[in-house]
């Protein structure tokens, strides 16, 4: 939209009246305005003529006072055909008066010819005569108006571009490479200047004459709008005009313009809407359209559609309305959901934007709308097009319309690119396409094309047409989108680095550029683009995932990386295309393979969900981060489905038999099927493995041939071995196994391949799936997989090096060289052909022929293997340090080939390594170390080389520990990898690693021996790893290694020395451990004394005679002495034994003795206890009897009451005889006393019964309630009895009791005794 608010050329038509204030109660509708678009627009210009008069009938104001004179009329829709030339000399002849100027140049104003208008009035403003004679009012107002349509048509130039149109020498000369600014555009540039100088130069005039004009206020406040002085600008508009005179039309819109620049937009939107409510006419179409700019800048959509439409009603022919209503409603067409609706409104959006062009086809801003639309745009092509499935020719009488870089549309679906027929397959009524058709066979297709040729020309045009660096800077943008498009990706990044020049905050136009440079390869100027897109437009959901993916491959920072695409992702979760870069950088480092795989799987999840079809190459990376994770039977999975997708791709028929099966293993049936045959057989009765053919038919038209692979209906699979005739005329078919039908008969399918080979974008899938045969250790499928692809694409030298490669890891090195062979006669040149023919010879140490190859591969100067050569050269001079007298220069010459590659590329690691290596050979173990540990950084640990070297740095700085760990963490990541680091076998980089953590193991254990005393105990068990080791690697290597097996002599007899100095060092040994040392002595002694004898035999041992004679020596001495110290240990541990049999039968008779002892105070404790649960007991019985008696006692004393109460009722009148008989009871004292007292003392005596009764019961019962107590709350003690008054049934009972202890005490004597 427009950029300043909707402001329009403003001029005069005469000199403000006092009510322009704006009255409300009066009529304003007349009132004149100063702004180009409002006012009565249908009023005509009148021209008195005065030549035939002698002027006597105008007073001095110029009005006619004889209304019947003659006039020139020239009505507004006749102006445009009015020559200024000759209006003007019209004037100066009748010589109007300087209103009539003025509403001269109006007139041109409204017509939209500006500078004929301000040529008109700067002519008037110009010219003495015109001017004297007339009063200070009409020149004042001729001088502002000339001041304003300066200003006016100087705008016109700036957003204009000096009314060009069209590419021409402007755009041209602004795209040189210098970046020099066009002669055009400086010119341009010059007029403006001297068009605002002009306009000055009539306000310092008017201000002449009168310096509180309005008029000029309002002029002066435009020319310092123009000028960007908004503060200069404020002050004529709001201070003096609208403080002076009130809300005044021209001020009010004025000082709108000012609030919108200076992004006040609530207050640009509140002027506009009082110019609108107090000048409902004469504010017309120009501040609406300000009224709806100000709305969209503050979110007001609907508000901002309303303001542009009113506009549009008001003028129909103003350009920044129609583009406004374009805009927003291009904008709402995402909301609309129907494919009708939305086809309309887009159709009705164009329809406004060419509308607007047809107005005024300089209009930039409506140029690079339609720029944009037919950049999308598809246009139909006249004629139909014949197609051919699998044909990249068309034919079709439009042939001659299309060049070679358009891209078309045939049908609804099928988008390609036109391109060069190189090899003169199409003719005058053909062309040839990119991509093969894929579909049926089809005629009468209609094509589309993209017409980049219109968009070129109306981004050019719309770049001429303006001096905004804004809106040029889109122009750029969408030449740059052309280009970008047709694959010319200098151009394209030419034009979008201009655009992000005129205009840095162009987001779009940054992130193209950034793709165009890291097409380039220039990475790290790109990352720089796309941090300055994100600092403008932190939401960018592209920018941040290619900034991710750029800073992956960077390796600076890999956290900050995926910070961006976590970021990225989390804006927009649904969009697959963002996962998928996530998984794309995941995936260029090793360890991140398993996160990598799973995000390709939300992203193939995501992609299904959504029912868009899944790219081949997703498929294929999903298969080899499968194969690379030994996912093997996923892998194939994937590989599968990739298949299919480019078959139907490019549209083959994969089903379509071929005449020969290439592959038949099952491991390879995606590339066959069974198909059926017309044949039904049975198997015979006398042989499982004979099929008879049921069916009628000949041998030599039999559609079954020996070895052909067969299947029957009950799953039978086999191979015809032979087919013959029978006796009775069937035809006999043996097969290599036994069949098995279900039913009697069957059908019979034959193996056939299927054309998925034959597709040249399949072969690097089946090169894949082949590739994982290999590590899923199915050499077979995979051989037969790799023939296939070179016998139908001989080209393909990929699969002739992993032949060579599969026949040199089995040994044959005969057929690798064949292979090797063919891979030479089909790329003679290929490095990478040659590559391999150098490692070949590396793997066989043949160092001069290697170091020929990559001599040859240094010449080439190829920059993909130049790198690789040098570290081959390299490393075939520092394996060759030993040649007599040429240390020190092969030394440097592998030093100075790892600095030549360091200086090309100083984040080569292997080079580093190499380096590391030649400090260390130098003796610079610190720095050599630095290196290793920088390589191990900068790589992630995926050079084992450096995990290795480390471990020798640290074990020749006797830090046996780390070396241990480096050596292990090297065998892990090698096993784990399946890669060897030198050129030798896998098995024999193992044994060779053994070795090395063996020694340290030795070195280390001889360390610990130089403590001589207990603290040397360790280096036992560090010589028995060493052993350990050494068998390990004695087992790993393929053939017999003598220095190898002298190494585990020498490790036996430094272990035996070391287990027979135990006892110096005053460290415990066992009589096993000297057994195991003389064992081990005794099994080196024979291997050592047979090296020496082929020694004398002159066979090659590589150990001096002198060692092994002194070896055999000291094995001999310490063979005595470990028999006599095995002696001496075999008789200590008898001694020994001995000693702890007896002290085992005197600890055995101690716990026995304590048993028994345990055993009688058990027992003791149980007798004690069962005495003492006996006398509660009889306690218990007593309290039962005490109870029961204290029953009996009141039943007697209740009936003895009851009776004297009844005997007293009978005595006579005269009184009682007997007293005592009132106190008299049934119960003796007596009786009650015998409950508590054993004795056999005789009370009863006493006759006096009443007193006597009444004394007893009260003793018995308070003795029995005493007695009670005891008993129920324990008082009396275990040993008393329940009462004291037989003291001699006590001592009976204590009597019997001491005896019966006594007689137990006398048993247990008398066992301890025995």
């Amino acid at each position: 939209m427009s950029g300043e608010a909707g402001i329009e050329p403003i001029t005069s038509e005469e000199e403000l009246p006092p009510n322009a204030t704006g009255n409300n109660n009066e009529d304003t509708s007349n009132n004149t305005n100063i702004s180009g678009g409002g006012g009565d627009n249908g009023k005509s210009l009148v021209i008195p003529i005065t030549t035939s008069t002698n002027g006597n009938n105008f007073n001095n104001d110029g009005n006619n006072k004889d209304s019947g004179g003659l006039f020139i009329e020239i009505f507004p829709e006749e102006i445009s055909s009015v020559r200024p030339t000759t209006l003007t000399k019209v004037l100066r002849e009748e010589q109007a008066p300087l209103t009539t100027w003025c509403d001269a140049s109006l007139l041109y104003m409204k017509a939209k010819r500006e500078k004929e208008g301000c040529d008109l009035i700067n002519a008037a403003a110009d010219s003495e005569d015109v001017m004297s004679g007339s009063n200070n009012q009409d020149r004042l107002r001729v001088l502002s108006s000339a001041g304003i349509a300066a200003l006016a048509q100087a705008n016109k130039q700036t957003e204009g571009g000096g009314g060009g149109g069209g590419g021409g020498d402007a755009f041209d000369n602004d795209m040189d490479e210098a970046g020099e600014t066009s002669k055009t555009t400086e010119a341009n540039e010059k007029e403006v200047e001297e068009l605002r100088a002009m306009a000055d130069a009539r306000f310092v005039k008017a201000d002449n004459i009168n310096q509180v004009n309005p008029m000029t206020w309002i002029g002066r406040g435009m020319l310092n709008l123009a000028n960007n002085k908004y503060d200069q600008a404020r002050f004529y508009f709001e201070n003096l005009t609208l403080g002076q005179y009130g809300e005044i039309l021209p001020a009010l819109i004025g000082m709108a313009a000012v609030k919108y620049l200076e992004k006040d937009f609530k207050g640009a939107q509140d002027l506009y809407g009082r110019a609108m409510t107090k000048f409902p006419v004469q504010s017309g179409a120009a501040a609406r359209v300000g009224f709806g700019m100000a709305s969209y800048r503050l979110g007001q959509t609907d508000r901002a559609k309303a303001a542009f439409r009113r506009a549009h009603e008001i003028d129909s022919e103003n350009v920044d309305a129609l583009v406004g209503i374009a805009v927003l409603e291009m904008a709402s067409l995402d909301e609309v959901l129907d494919a009708r609706e939305y086809r309309a409104k887009a159709e009705n959006v164009i329809k406004m934007i060419s509308m607007a062009n047809l107005v005024d086809h300089t209009n930039a801003m409506v140029q690079n709308h339609l720029a944009n639309h037919y950049f999308w745009k598809w246009t139909p092509v006249p004629g139909m097009a014949k197609a051919e499935r699998g044909s990249d020719v068309v034919e079709g009488s439009m042939a001659s319309s299309l060049e070679p870089g358009d891209i078309i549309r045939i049908g609804r679906e099928f988008e390609t690119l036109v391109v060069a027929d190189e090899d003169d397959m199409a003719d005058d009524n053909s062309f040839k396409i990119k991509d093969s058709w894929k579909f049926e066979s089809t005629t009468g297709q209609k094509i589309w094309k993209k017409d980049y040729d219109r968009v070129v020309s109306l981004a050019k045009g719309a770049y001429n047409s303006t001096n905004i660096p804004e809106v040029q800077a889109e122009s750029l943008y969408m030449l740059a989108r052309v280009y970008h498009a047709r694959g010319d990706m200098e151009q394209a990044n030419k034009f979008y680095e201009k655009a992000c020049k005129h205009a840095p905050e162009l987001s779009p136009a940054r992130f193209g550029l950034a793709q165009t440079l890291i097409w380039d390869e220039a990475y790290d100027e790109a990352a720089a683009h796309l941090r300055l897109l994100l600092g403008t437009c932190s939401n960018a959901t592209d920018a941040l995932a290619a900034l991710g993916l750029l800073e992956v491959r960077g390796g600076k920072d890999r956290r900050e990386a995926f910070v961006y695409l976590k970021k990225a992702i989390d804006l927009d979760p649904f969009n697959a295309d963002l996962v998928l870069i996530e998984a794309l950088a995941l995936q260029q480092h090793e360890s991140d393979y398993p996160q990598a795989l799973d995000r390709y799987r939300k992203a193939l999840r995501l992609l299904e969900a959504q029912s868009k079809p899944v790219p081949a190459d997703v498929l294929t990376n999903m298969g080899v981060l499968c194969h690379e994770t030994k996912q093997y039977n996923e892998a194939l999975e994937m590989y599968g489905k990739a298949l299919n997708v480019v078959d139907a791709d490019a549209g083959v028929d994969a089903t379509e038999e071929q005449k020969e099966v290439l592959v038949k293993h099952k491991d390879n049936s995606l590339f066959w099927d069974y198909a059926k045959t017309a044949l039904t057989v049975k198997v015979s009765g006398d042989d499982e493995r004979k099929l008879i053919v049921s069916s009628d038919a000949d041998i030599d038209s039999l559609s079954v041939k020996v070895g052909d692979d067969i299947s029957l209906e009950g799953g039978t699979e086999a191979t015809v071995t032979e087919i013959s005739k029978g006796g009775d005329g069937s035809i006999h078919i043996l097969i290599d196994g036994d069949a098995e039908l279900s039913s009697g008969e069957s059908s019979l399918s034959v193996k056939q391949g299927n054309r998925k080979l034959h597709n040249l974008s399949s072969i690097s899938i089946a090169f894949n799936l082949a590739r994982a045969h290999e590590s899923a250790g199915r050499v077979v499928s995979a051989v037969e997989l790799h023939k296939a692809i070179v016998k139908l694409h001989p080209s393909y030298v990929n699969s002739y090096l992993r032949l060579a490669c599969i026949a040199r890891d089995c040994g044959s090195l005969k057929e690798c060289a064949e292979w090797l062979k063919s891979a030479v006669a089909v790329a003679p040149g290929n490095p990478e052909v040659l590559t391999l023919v150098g490692n070949l010879h590396l793997s066989l140490c043949d160092w001069a022929p290697a170091q020929k190859v990559f001599d040859q591969l240094l010449a080439q100067k190829n920059q993909q293997v130049e790198a690789y050569s040098m570290l081959s050269m390299g490393n075939i001079y520092f394996n060759n340090l030993n040649t007599v007298c040429k240390y020190s220069k092969h030394l440097q010459y592998a030093a100075d080939f790892y600095r030549r590659i360091l200086q090309k590329d100083n984040a080569n690691a292997y080079a580093a390594n190499g380096l590391g290596t030649v400090l260390a050979e130098k003796g610079k173990l610190l720095e050599a170390k630095e290196v290793f540990n920088r390589v191990r950084e900068v790589s992630g640990d995926t050079i084992a080389d450096a995990l290795l070297n480390l471990g020798h740095i640290y074990l020749a700085q006797k830090k046996h520990p780390e070396a241990l760990q480096m050596y292990l963490s090297y065998m892990a990541r090698t096993q784990s990898s399946g890669a060897q680091i030198t050129s030798k076998s896998q098995e024999d980089d193992e044994a060779e690693v053994l070795q090395y953590i063996a020694f340290a193991h030795f070195d280390w254990a001889r360390q610990t021996e130089l403590f001589n005393d207990v603290k040397a105990a360790p280096a036992d068990e560090r010589y028995k790893k060493c052993i350990e080791y050494l068998e390990m690697a004695m087992k790993k290597s393929k053939r017999e290694n003598i220095l190898l097996r002298f190494n585990w002599c020498m490790a036996k007899l430094q272990a035996a020395n070391c287990v027979l100095q135990k006892v110096n060092r005053n460290i415990r040994r066992t009589a096993q451990e000297v057994k195991d040392a003389l064992t081990g002595l005794e099994e080196s002694l024979p291997i050592i004394q047979t090296m020496i004898q082929w020694k004398q035999e002159k066979r090659k041992v590589p150990i001096q005679s002198s060692m092994l004679t002194d070896f055999v020596s000291q094995c001999k001495h310490n063979i005595d002495s470990a028999k006599g110290h095995l002696n001496e240990e075999l008789r200590k541990e008898q001694d020994a034994q001995a000693l702890r049999d007896i002290q085992r039968m005197d600890a055995e008779a101690s716990k026995k003795s304590n048993e028994m002892k345990a055993s009688l105070d058990k027992e003791k404790e149980a007798q004690e206890e069962e005495e003492r649960e006996k006398r509660a007991m009889d306690k218990m019985k007593r309290v039962a009897n005490l109870t029961e008696g204290w029953k009996t006692a009141d039943t007697a004393a209740k009936k003895e009451k009851s009776t004297s109460k009844k005997k007293k009722g009978d005595a006579p009148p005269g009184g009682v005889d007997d007293e005592g008989g009132i106190f008299d009871t049934d119960v003796a004292a007596a009786d009650t006393s015998a409950l508590f007292d054993d004795s056999d003392d005789d009370d009863d005596d006493d006759d006096d019964a009443g007193d006597a009764a009444k004394k007893t019961e009260t003793e018995a019962s308070t003795q029995g309630e005493q007695a009670t107590q005891k008993d129920l709350f324990g008082d009396s003690s275990d040993e008393e009895e329940l009462v004291a008054e037989n003291p001699k049934k006590r001592s009976a009972d204590d009597d019997e009791a001491d005896t019966e202890q006594a007689a137990k005490k006398a048993k247990v004597d008398g066992e301890e005794q025995d």
